[in-house]
């Protein structure tokens, strides 16, 4: 279900923290007057909602709706880690945006894109609770709004993903939360339970690139803004976004973009001052 917010209005922010367990935790039976936002970053959360089990896992979220019933449904089997946030703001009626256009859409549970830029906002909103002394009230207020913009823009980027089958779908968003690490189309497709070959032939059929093509674009889209970012290496861009060798990640750049790295950088500089 999509839950969609006006945005003409700041939503109320009341609290947020985060939940760290080493195993056996289990999500206590509640009913709220606020909506929960819960990122998770480690290990999988077993909750249930609106009667549904729900199995949130790292780079995960769900949305826990004002006045719905939630509770855990079984204890987490090994360490469990994530970010959460109580907070309010008006919803539209119905499934369609209000007439102003701007509003926040937030499925009740989906996986982030780019779970590092989720992350890093939310750990800044948890930062300012943190503080005792804020420089306006407003901080939490506009870092929240920043949080809920982040996972709408997410959310409407991928909307081109919906077109094809679930499964499909959610082997996408799985590689994008997971190509950082050292992956092969074997180990998709045995994370999937399906034998690598017929994974490849059917996620070609459905996206019109193999399975390593789409996990190179994805980790060439991380490096491109990380190369954007002053102080990073060629070196460092290459295994921080999935590389681990540095020449195969500049054959692999020039070959999907046409330039190589350093290219890229140079050309980013240019358009920003240009810009200025």
């Amino acid at each position: 279900m999509l839950n969609i917010y006006e945005k003409c209005q700041q939503p109320r922010f009341f609290t947020c923290g985060c939940l760290e367990n080493d195993g056996g935790f289990l999500h206590i039976r509640r009913t709220l007057n606020c909506d929960v936002l819960i990122f998770v970053t480690e290990g999988t959360l077993f909750i249930t909602m609106n009667d549904t089990d729900l199995a949130v896992r790292p780079g995960e979220y769900v949305l826990l709706p004002s006045g719905t019933e939630h509770w855990g449904t079984k204890p987490c089997a090994g360490r469990l880690s994530y970010m959460w946030v109580h907070f309010s703001a008006p919803k539209t009626r119905g499934e369609s945006c209000p007439e102003s256009g701007f509003a926040y859409l937030i499925p009740e549970h989906f996986t982030a894109a780019d779970p590092g830029r989720v992350s890093i906002i939310f750990r800044q909103l948890l930062d300012y609770q943190r503080q005792e002394r804020l420089y306006t009230e407003m901080l939490p207020v506009c870092t929240l709004s920043m949080l809920l913009m982040e996972i709408t823009q997410q959310y409407l980027a991928a909307g081109n993903e919906h077109e094809i089958s679930p499964k499909i779908y959610n082997i996408c968003q799985w590689i994008r939360s997971n190509c950082q690490k050292k992956l092969t189309a074997e180990m998709i497709a045995r994370h999937f339970h399906y034998n690598a070959e017929y994974l490849s032939l059917i996620f070609k059929k459905e996206t019109g690139c193999t399975l390593i093509k789409y996990l190179s674009r994805t980790r060439i889209d991380i490096a491109k803004r990380l190369l954007e970012t002053e102080g990073i290496s060629i070196k460092e861009t290459a295994y921080s976004s999935g590389f681990s060798d540095e020449k195969y990640f500049m054959r692999t750049f020039r070959k999907l973009e046409g330039m190589t790295p350093m290219q890229y950088r140079e050309a980013f500089r240019k358009r920003n001052i240009n810009s200025k």
